[in-house]
C-alpha cells in the first residue's frame, strides 16, 4: 500500500496539470492531497533520514507562511490569499513525498520519471505533427487552446494548459531526469522538447540565463566563453539572414527579434516581458521596501499594481495575483526571512552536483522558478526532495565502502607478542 501510495502521488505530481474533475485553476489538487498522504506515512523516515538543514528550512518556510497568513489575511482571506498559503506549505510536502518515494524506491522513482517524461515528450510530438488537440481534454476548459496557440505560432501545450508551462515543466523533468537515473539523453531531448515542440519563449530565456550564469559562476575556464557572446551575435544574424532555419519556428521568429533589437524580449514579447518584469519587480519593490514582510494579503497587491506600473512604463503588464516570480514572491511576502530562506534553499540546490550537465540543469531550473512560475507547483519540492535522498544514498554508499574496506594489517610487533 505505502509504495503504491509513494507511485500515485509521484504520477500527479509529473502531470500536474491532469483534470479528473473540472476545476478552473492551472495546477490541479490531487498531487498535494497524495502527497500529502504519502509525507505522512513517511513522517518516522524523515525524521530519522532527511538533512536537518533542509527540513528545518522548509519547515520555517510552511510555518512563517501560516503565521504570515493568519496575520495578514484572517478574518476574510480570499480565494488568492489561500494560493499564496500553498506557495509556503507545498514545497515541504512534495519535498517529502519526493524525498520518500527516491530513498524507499529510487528504481521505481526512475521508472515512473522516464514514462512520465516520454509521455509528454511523444505527446507534445503528436500534437506538433498531426493534431494540436491531441489529449488536450486532459487539461479541461484550458482545451480550446490547443489549435489556437499552434495557429498563432507558438508551441503546442502537452499536458500542460499553455506552451510556457510546457516548457518549463520539461526543464524540470530534464533536471530529474538527470538527478535521478542519469538519463543525460532523455533529459536533452526534454529540453529540445521545450525549445522546439513547446516553442516558449520564457523557457529558452531560462536556458540561457541558466548557461550563462553557470559559466559565470561554475564554469572555471569554460566562463572564458562568455567572452564570445559579442561574436556569436554577429554570428546569429548571418546564420539568420541565410534563411538556413525554418522562419515558421518562434524560436526563429524571436531570435530575429532579438537580432535586430537586443531589447526585444523586454520591450515586445508579453510573455518574456511579463517575467523578466516579475524578477525586476520583485526585486525593485522588496528593496524599496526594505525587506520588511508585506504579507500575504492579495487586495495590498492590487492597490500596489497601479502605482508600480507608474514606475515602470516599460512594463506590458503585471500579474494581479502577485509578484510574477516564484522565489522573490516570497521574498516580498516574507522579507528578509523569505530572502534567507530562498538563498540558502538555492544554495542547497546547486551544492554537491556530480557533473557539469546537472549543474547547468539546475541553473536554468532555479531561472525557471525565478520566473513566473510558483514553487507551489510540484517541481520545486520534487527537486528539493530528490536532491535531499541523493545526499542519504551517497553518505550509505560512502559508508558501506568504508565498512567494505580491507582493514589494515596489524603491526607485526604486536603480532609476535
Amino acid at each position: 500500500m505505502k509504495k503504491a501510495l509513494y507511485l500515485v502521488a509521484l504520477l500527479f505530481c509529473l502531470f500536474p496539470y491532469t483534470q479528473i474533475i473540472p476545476l478552473a485553476s492551472y495546477t490541479q489538487p490531487y498531487a498535494l492531497v497524495f502527497s500529502t498522504m504519502a509525507a505522512i506515512v513517511a513522517i518516522p523516515l524523515v525524521q530519522d533520514k532527511f538533512p536537518r538543514g533542509d527540513l528545518t528550512a522548509l519547515t520555517i518556510l510552511a510555518m512563517a507562511g501560516v503565521l504570515g497568513f493568519v496575520v495578514s489575511c484572517l478574518p476574510n482571506p480570499s480565494p488568492q490569499d489561500f494560493k499564496y498559503l500553498l506557495i509556503y506549505v507545498s514545497p515541504l510536502v512534495f519535498a517529502v513525498a519526493a524525498f520518500a518515494v527516491t530513498l524507499e524506491d529510487p528504481k521505481m522513482a526512475d521508472r515512473v520519471i522516464v514514462f512520465a517524461a516520454g509521455a509528454w515528450v511523444l505527446v507534445g510530438l503528436i500534437q506538433t505533427v498531426i493534431s494540436p488537440s491531441f489529449m488536450t481534454q486532459l487539461v479541461g476548459e484550458f482545451s480550446d487552446a490547443g489549435e489556437v496557440v499552434i495557429e498563432s505560432g507558438r508551441g503546442t501545450l502537452g499536458f500542460a494548459p499553455e506552451p510556457t508551462h510546457f516548457g518549463f515543466h520539461m526543464i524540470i523533468l530534464a533536471a530529474l531526469l538527470a538527478l535521478v537515473g542519469g538519463r543525460n539523453l532523455l533529459a536533452l531531448a526534454c529540453l529540445a522538447t521545450a525549445v522546439l515542440i513547446a516553442r516558449s519563449s520564457s523557457a529558452v530565456l531560462a536556458l540561457s540565463l541558466g548557461t550563462i550564469i553557470y559559466l559565470a559562476v561554475f564554469g572555471r575556464w569554460g566562463r572564458w566563453l562568455l567572452i564570445a557572446i559579442v561574436p556569436l551575435y554577429f554570428i546569429l544574424g548571418g546564420i539568420l539572414d541565410s534563411g538556413l532555419l525554418p522562419n515558421d519556428l518562434r524560436v526563429v521568429q524571436l531570435l530575429k527579434s532579438f537580432y535586430e533589437d537586443p531589447w526585444y524580449l523586454i520591450t515586445a514579447d508579453t510573455s518574456a516581458n511579463m517575467r523578466l518584469g516579475g524578477i525586476w519587480v520583485g526585486l525593485q519593490e522588496s528593496f524599496e521596501r526594505g525587506f520588511i514582510p508585506a504579507g500575504l494579503n492579495s487586495a495590498q497587491w492590487e492597490a500596489a499594481v497601479g502605482p508600480i506600473m507608474a514606475r515602470n512604463p516599460w512594463l506590458i503588464g503585471l500579474s494581479p495575483a502577485g509578484i510574477a516570480s516564484g522565489l522573490l514572491i516570497v521574498v516580498y511576502q516574507l522579507g528578509v526571512l523569505g530572502l534567507g530562506l530562498m538563498i540558502y534553499l538555492t544554495v542547497r540546490m546547486l551544492r554537491g552536483l556530480r557533473s557539469h550537465f546537472e549543474t547547468f540543469l539546475l541553473c536554468s531550473v532555479v531561472f525557471v522558478f525565478m520566473s513566473q512560475y510558483m514553487i507551489s507547483t510540484p517541481g520545486y519540492g520534487l527537486i528539493l526532495g530528490v536532491l535531499a535522498a541523493r545526499r542519504v544514498l551517497a553518505e550509505r554508499a560512502d559508508l558501506g565502502q568504508r565498512l567494505s574496506a580491507p582493514t589494515t594489517p596489524p603491526n607485526r610487533a604486536l603480532a609476535v607478542a
